[in-house]
């Protein structure tokens, strides 16, 4: 499988959460757990653009408020 953003080959990729690529591990700037069973991925690319970056940041403050208005 290729890379869409480098064009390497893999046998293992990701799909950015911010522009659906697959892409390779080389081209996954960061990663983190949003919930027990989720996670959130963004490219390079991704976070060279601002909107993109902040949105990413955001996603675990976004997941746990959401789970407090739910227990209420």
């Amino acid at each position: 499988m290729l890379c869409e953003r480098c064009g390497r080959e893999n046998y293992k990729h990701v799909v950015c959460n911010y522009c659906n690529r697959k892409i390779c591990n080389n081209c996954l700037k960061s990663s983190k757990r949003v919930t027990k069973t989720e996670k959130a991925f963004i490219c390079k690319d991704c976070w060279s653009d601002m909107k993109k970056r902040t949105k990413y940041k955001r996603t675990m403050k976004e997941a746990s408020t959401s789970r407090s208005n739910w227990r209420d």
